[in-house]
Order: C-alpha cells, then structure tokens, then sequence
C-alpha cells in the first residue's frame, strides 16, 4: 500500500549544494533548531553539485550536509529521490527512504488521490542518455575511479567545473515538455524536481508540479490544504 504525503510536507528540489550554494545547508540548520518544522522532507534529487556513495573527496567535502541529514533523520520522516547529481546514496543514510533513478518514480496519497512523484530525468526517450545513467551508476567503474583519483585530481576537476556552471534559466516551452512527460505517469498528481522551472500545470486531467530549485529561487515548498506554498528561506 502506498505510503501518505503527509500534511505540512515540505519538498526540496535542486539545491546543487557546494561552497558558493549554500542554501540547503542553511536549511537543514534551521530544522535541527526547529524554525522549519515539518514531520517529512521530501528531498527531489540533485542535492548536491555531484555526490555519490564512492566517491571519497566529495563525501569529505559534503560532510556537514551529510551529517545534518543523518540526525534528522533519527526524528523526521525523509525521502530522497536520487538525481542525475546524487547517487548510490543508501549507504550513507542508513535511516532515510532512498530511492534510486530505476525505482522511481514512486507512489504515494495525498488526500485520497494518488501521487506520482520522481527526480524528473526519467521518461527522456533517449538510449544513450539511458547507458550514461546507468554506466556513471556502476560501483565497479566508481570505484575503479575513486582508486585512480590521485591527490583528488579528477575529483577536483569536477567539483570545480561543476561550481561555475549556470544552472538557472527558463525553459520557454516548459508546458509543451510537461504535457508529454504527464502521459507517462498514471496518477492524478506528478511531483518532479529536476527542471528548476517552479511550475504547475493540470493537463491531460493530471496535476503537475515541478518543485522550483531551493538554490534558483531560494524557496522550500510545503504542501498546505492541497497548495503547494513557496516559503522563502
């Protein structure tokens, strides 16, 4: 039987955390000392810039992140849905529902009505974006990595590449995209992350909405009454 979204729910999609966006971590401070209360944290995926459960210089680097989460979690009710950024995740968080790309999406109720809800980068009709999730997904080649990463220089190249990247835009035909992706899901509501767009739409029948970025619009989202409120950070 499908889990409940809970009332007061808060989601969080998209936060990209590193050194320059911090939001997330900001976040997470502030419901350890409960100025945010919730009893569950939906978190969408892309978390972080790029983590995954191998990768030795960004578990170091995105401890305090990691840490926050595994004492909340003792308390309140977390899932997440892992990203095209954030992967291979179930060992560190022994106490948070993780969900990988190929599990999702997920489903759930909210008010009697069925929810469908995933990271956002499935259902892309693209073979070769399928082999590169599944290959960056493979523990033998992760580890193979992380054991020839001398001095974290691969590492490195990464994380910095990532920290300069733009990762905020409109997507002008937005609606369009969004009314393909809905015939794929059988639910009455779809809850995705992923596009850092905010949006929501109700097409073919169907609810849709996309969780706005935390680090684009430095909002968390909590689900009130059927309404999805933005709460500025």
């Amino acid at each position: 039987m499908p889990q409940n979204i809970k009332e007061n729910a808060i989601f969080i999609a998209d936060s990209h955390f590193n050194e320059k966006r911090n939001q997330l971590l900001i976040f997470l401070k502030k419901l350890k000392i409960k100025e945010i209360e919730t009893e569950q944290l939906i978190l969408m995926g892309d978390m972080f810039d790029f983590i995954s459960g191998e990768s030795k210089y960004f578990i170091k680097r995105n401890n305090k992140v990691i840490t926050l989460l595994n004492e909340l979690s003792k308390t309140i009710e977390i899932i997440y849905l892992e990203g095209n950024h954030d992967y291979n995740l179930k060992d560190l968080f022994p106490h948070i529902k993780v969900y990988k790309r190929e599990a999702q999406p997920i489903f759930m109720t909210y008010k009697n009505q069925s929810v469908a809800l995933s990271h956002g980068d499935i259902y892309v009709n693209d073979i070769f974006y399928e082999i590169y999730c599944k290959f960056i997904r493979n523990k033998i080649f992760l580890l193979f990595m992380n054991a020839i990463d001398f001095n974290n220089f691969i590492s490195k190249k990464i994380y910095y590449g990532l920290l300069g990247k733009n990762i905020c835009h409109k997507i002008k035909n937005f609606k369009e995209i969004v009314s393909k992706r809905v015939k794929h899901y059988d639910a009455k509501m779809i809850i995705e992350g992923h596009f850092h767009q905010g949006k929501e739409y109700t097409l073919d029948k169907k609810r849709y909405k996309n969780i706005q970025s935390l680090n684009c619009s430095n909002e968390y989202v909590v689900l009130i009454e059927n309404e999805f409120i933005g709460k500025s950070l």
